[in-house]
This record gives structure tokens, sequence and C-alpha cells, in this order.
């Protein structure tokens, strides 16, 4: 079998029970960076971060027998063992699992966002994070925070408007030019802020 058999993601998944390696490949392919991201996100270490992300593919290759087509796609069950590994990496260590780690989200975000978020409630927070730096699907997102794709969609539309509101609250307060960065273009920002103006709140997508 090679990778261009593998034409739907039920093709793959078929393919992955029976231990195809081309399966696994391709999944491990479509899915390593965003589990590495999300990792990462959680965690001040990197190399950590790369322990648990291969620690999910690896349950992932046990569990699979187990996974079942439910009205969730692959990616939620996935995100769920992912989600997994990392609650019991802290619960071993100090029994509570961290928003996303100050050191990562500044390798993500600028300066100017990352007040905005800051300063809006905890599940705000965590909602435009897992979306948009982190750059989780709305299912993934929404299986990370243990809510239906529905419900999520939702918080992140409170979310957003959140932010429009703070940032537009912010908008006369002069500050430095800031670099472009990739949660601007997530957010719908088309080019940096000049000096003295705010991110245009209206141009932040939900």
């Amino acid at each position: 079998m090679n990778s261009a058999t593998l034409a739907t993601t039920e093709d793959v998944i078929t393919a992955a029970k029976a231990g195809a390696e081309d399966a696994w490949a391709a999944i491990f392919e479509q899915h390593y960076v965003r589990v590495y991201r999300f990792m990462r996100s959680r965690m001040g270490d990197a190399e950590e971060a790369e322990d648990l992300t291969a620690n999910t593919f690896l349950e992932a290759f046990r569990s699979i027998g187990k996974f079942n087509w439910q009205g969730k796609p692959f990616e939620a069950w996935l995100f769920g063992i992912a989600h997994h590994q990392i609650a019991s990496y802290y619960r071993k260590r100090s029994g509570k699992l961290p928003h996303m780690d100050e050191t990562a989200r500044d390798e993500f975000i600028d300066v100017e966002i990352r007040d905005i978020l800051d300063s809006l409630p905890a599940v705000y927070r965590e909602a435009l994070e897992l979306r948009f730096i982190v750059g989780l699907s709305g299912i993934e997102a929404a299986t990370v925070m243990g809510r239906t794709h529905g419900a999520f969609r939702s918080l992140l539309h409170r979310a957003a408007q959140a932010y429009r509101d703070r940032a537009a609250d912010d908008r006369e307060r002069p500050r430095p030019e800031p670099r472009r960065s990739f949660v601007a273009g997530a957010l719908g920002f088309a080019e940096a802020p000049a000096v003295g103006r705010s991110d245009d709140p209206a141009a932040l997508t939900s």
C-alpha cells in the first residue's frame, strides 16, 4: 500500500487498524504539528513536549482497535488522548493542569495580543488560545476543553466578542509598533497596527 491509496480518513483509519505503516505515517504527518503545538503550549520544556507528543501517538497506536466512528472525527479521539497524556503528566507532579505556558506562548504571540488575552476570563482565554494560537480545529479544541462542538463555537463567539471589546477600549493607547505574528493573522488582522493605533477589533474573526 502507498499513501496515494489512502484517499479518505476512513481509509486511513481502516488501514491503521490493520497495522499498515503507510497509514500510520499519514496519521503522523497530518497531526503531529498540532499535537506538538498543543503540548508545547502547556509546557515550558520543549523536550518534554516532544516526549508527550510521541506518547500520544504511541497510545493511539496501542488503542486504535478501540476507535469507532460515533459522531466524532478521529481528530477528536486523538486529541482526547493528548489531553489525557498532559493531564496525567501534571497530576503526577503538581495536580493542576496549567493554562498556556508563558514561555511557550511568547513563541507564537505578540505582547499586545497577549496582554488583551490575559485580561479576559480564563475560559475565554483558553478558547482563543487553543483555536488561534495553538491552531487546533474547533472540534479538537472542543475535545480538549471537554465541550461539544456546538458549545465550543458558542464559547468562542463570546470570547471573540470580549476580545473585540477589550481591543476597542485600548484603541487610543499609544504603544510600540509590534511585529506581525501568527496569531494576528489567525485573528484576521491584515497587517501590524501602526504606532498609536490599536488592532482593529472589527477585523477579529469568531
